[in-house]
């Protein structure tokens, strides 16, 4: 009798049949997108309002700029989780030399725009918009193809680690040094996730360090941000100024905040309030509560995006996702880290919160394309049962495989079955 069993049993699991299916989106994590772009408007068009007046003689035309720049993303969102992520492979080449040669015309063309110390936009008629937002997502389809495909040290892929550090250096020419060690981050995330040694990945990390210290050295714009931060008290007027005002702001917000639209330091006294600092002006009308609210935000994100990689089937999708979310976390990182002074300020948006059009739109398709590796699930399908003499019985479906079924027939979005033996 147990012979039997144990024989019914090791026929049942010969048998196990899973499917490859494209449902539904992740809700929970569309909610909690949707959730921090309002927030972000909400905080946006109190912050903006006084250099918004200043600038356009009306105080919401920072907010509707933002508004209408979100939409755009939103669209992109919803777009690309409609489409199937895996197409995105085979643009890798082609969006990552886009972004090189944009870059190249930032860096070498009249065509860029300086602002604030630095050349990062370029100008293309009516159009406006930084490349270097491009490069990131570029960079990871490029990665993340590369070593879905490939070993971590094969040629093939030290190809597209050239490109990248390529991309890189032209970002690091703008200045804008933040932006590309973010590259080189998430690019490095990939290839840790890929099983690149530790001990080569440490050692590359030190490198760079060094690279970083020499680009520092050899760069007054960079320098003077560095020296603020390492000591804002010294030049409280000048170097140390927007780390100082960030500080006030942040104290003087207390549990509860001075309340919505009181901020004081947004009147002019700290710059940028709407975009490198919003965290501090956050801080300040919202207080400990605001605080909160925002590393909820974002650790909610890091834990459902890798939750998504980790569960798709398919090395792309996996390695795709976790480059998309550690360079939206990193990127927060150094943001808030900037803003409390644990890091030196880097000039980065805080994702789908700060003021910044090309950053909302290119996070909106990076986070579509993360709406769209949810949908993709591998489930298993009704397994031929058998009965005690070990002899294969199609038994009808359960009612979950009936919906399946169901879903199935009305989108034809099914791909191949895979035996499991």
């Amino acid at each position: 009798m147990a012979k039997t069993a144990s024989k019914a049993k090791q026929v049942q699991q010969s048998n196990s049949i899973h499917q490859l299916v494209v449902g539904k989106i992740d809700y929970y994590f569309l909610l909690l997108i949707v959730s921090m772009c309002l927030f972000g408007l909400f905080i946006l068009l109190s912050a903006s309002s006084y250099e918004s007046e200043k600038l356009t003689k009306q105080p919401q035309t920072f907010f509707l700029t933002q508004a209408l720049a979100m939409l755009i993303g939103m669209f992109l969102m919803f777009m690309m989780a409609n489409f199937d992520y895996r197409l995105l492979r085979k643009l890798g080449w082609i969006f990552s030399i886009f972004a090189l040669v944009c870059l190249i015309l930032v860096d070498f063309s009249p065509l860029g725009i300086t602002s604030g110390g630095s050349q990062r936009w370029l100008s293309l008629g009516p159009l406006s918009f930084q490349p270097s937002e491009i490069a990131k997502i570029s960079c990871l389809i490029l990665m993340a193809d590369g070593l879905s495909k490939y070993r971590w040290n094969s040629a093939n892929v030290l190809q597209r680690v050239v490109l990248c550090l390529l991309i890189a250096g032209l970002i690091l020419k703008e200045p804008d040094l933040g932006t590309a060690v973010l590259v080189l981050s998430s690019c490095a995330c990939l290839l840790i996730a890929a099983g690149l040694n530790l001990g080569i990945a440490f050692a590359t990390a030190l490198v760079g360090v060094g690279g970083i210290y020499l680009s520092i050295m050899n760069n007054p714009y960079q320098l003077n941000r560095f020296m603020g931060w390492l000591a804002p008290e010294r030049d409280p007027l000048n170097t140390g100024y927007n780390l100082l005002q960030s500080y006030y702001a942040i104290g003087s917000g207390g549990i509860f905040g001075l309340g919505y639209g009181q901020s004081i330091q947004k009147l002019g006294y700290l710059p940028i309030s709407y975009a490198d600092f919003i965290f501090a002006i956050i801080c300040e009308e919202l207080g400990i509560i605001g605080c909160f609210m925002v590393l909820f935000f974002f650790l909610n994100l890091l834990w459902k995006g890798t939750d998504i990689a980790l569960k798709v089937p398919g090395n792309f999708g996996k390695l795709l996702g976790i480059g998309i979310i550690s360079s939206l976390c990193i990127q927060a990182i150094f943001n808030l880290g900037g803003v409390v002074g644990l890091l030196p300020v880097t000039g980065m948006p805080l994702p789908l919160i700060s003021y910044g059009k090309t950053s909302v739109v290119v996070v909106g398709f990076m986070l579509g394309i993360l709406l769209n590796i949810s949908r993709h699930k591998l489930v298993k399908v009704n397994p031929l049962k058998v009965n005690p003499q070990g002899k294969q019985i199609p038994q009808p479906h359960s009612r979950e495989e009936k919906i399946l079924s169901k879903n199935l027939r009305s989108s034809d979005q099914a791909l191949n079955f895979v035996t499991i033996k």
